[in-house]
């Protein structure tokens, strides 16, 4: 199959159903900020809250209309990935570019057909479990200095023939090249994203699937869509079943659920180094496990874990699982031991959490 015809038949699967909907009608106006709406578009998409994510994009579309565009390919790779990889494929045909989505009807249409799609669709993060392995897992440190040094050829061989997969990812991303795909926690190397394409097709991913994932990954430039095809060839990444998170407490602010305003929003920053000073119980828990700098972000990092990455329709085989238990467990940056009682004690304030970023967005630091 070519790429033309594997995009047009996605772009008329897209076409067949936009016609059965009722879509670009009038949506009430978002209370907020483009950092807080970019915020819940992912939130609320992973949660299954079309009229939430809905009301995000349509303020998105207007005040950041390309950060837009590119944030739901990112969310059909992050979150969506293997349990559902035509929602992937009918999101790269539909932003493929300005011509087709004019053809589909419009950006208001095309973009509130894919944000209804991907909030129904069956999820799996196991791509950004990966990632995040492949960033942070103490073991792979000494990796994380030495692939930075190998040849393209060397990594092609490490891809190709190691049985160790969070190797084979290391080296991947190092093929393609951190120059293109950069992380804070690997070494700078110019890469060569040809090569990795083509060894990831010697491997024998699906042509269909890397022509999904080139796609993709021309428009968001990380390695979630590489790490998807790489995934692909894995047993039990994602199941028939599917089950849905369970969510923890929240309340509305400013018309917005509270779980909108994380760390990469200023009120959600400040509501957690509100909540260090204030709490004594997380202070002491800080007190005896973390570092003096940095704090605030080994927390938001806890709080994603809790509230940020809950997914309805979670459809987490057995070895999805086992990566999202490891990164949860052993890539904090903390030892297991603080991670373990710091989400225990970030549970509980949870509540205490939500009375401060209200305070914050009634000061007008929304």
């Amino acid at each position: 199959m070519t790429d033309k015809t594997a995009f047009t038949r996605f772009q008329t699967i897209a076409a067949q159903e936009i016609a059965r909907l009722n879509l670009g009608g009038r949506i009430t106006p978002f209370p907020g900020t483009q950092w807080v709406a970019s915020s819940l578009l992912q939130k609320a998409i992973r949660r299954n809250l079309p009229h939430v994510a809905g009301q995000a994009g349509r303020f998105l579309l207007e005040v950041k209309r390309e950060h837009l565009l590119r944030r739901l390919n990112a969310i059909a790779s992050e979150d969506i990935g293997l349990a559902d990889i035509e929602t992937v494929a009918i999101t790269a045909a539909c932003l493929k570019s300005a011509k087709v989505r004019r053809d589909l009807g419009g950006e208001v249409i095309v973009t509130d057909y894919l944000i209804r799609r991907m909030c129904a669709a069956r999820k799996s993060r196991s791509a950004d479990d990966l990632l995040m392995t492949v960033e942070r897992l103490p073991r792979l440190a000494p990796d994380r200095i030495n692939f930075a040094q190998y040849s393209d050829a060397r990594l092609r061989q490490i891809i190709l023939g190691c049985p160790s997969l969070d190797q084979r990812a290391l080296a991947l991303w190092y093929l393609f090249g951190t120059k293109r795909c950069a992380s804070d926690h690997l070494l700078f190397r110019k890469g060569n994203p040809d090569m990795a394409w083509d060894t990831l097709a010697e491997l024998g991913i699906a042509p269909t699937m890397l022509l999904i994932a080139r796609e993709n990954f021309t428009k968001t430039v990380t390695m979630l869509a590489p790490y998807m095809s790489l995934l692909s060839l894995q047993n039990d990444v994602v199941s028939d079943r599917v089950k849905d998170d369970p969510t923890p407490v929240e309340i509305a602010i400013n018309c917005n659920p509270s779980w909108g305003f994380d760390m990469y929003t200023r009120p959600g920053r400040a509501a957690l180094h509100r909540l260090l000073l204030r709490n004594a119980g997380l202070a002491a828990w800080a007190a005896d496990f973390l570092p003096k700098h940095g704090r605030v972000q080994i927390l938001g990092e806890l709080l994603f874990r809790i509230e940020g990455q809950c997914l309805s329709r979670r459809a987490d085989g057995a070895f999805g699982t086992e990566l999202r238990e490891r990164w949860e467990q052993e890539c904090a940056g903390v030892s297991p031991e603080a991670v373990e009682h710091g989400l225990a004690v970030l549970r509980n304030v949870l509540p205490d959490l939500n009375a401060i970023r209200a305070d914050i967005a009634a000061e007008g630091l929304i």
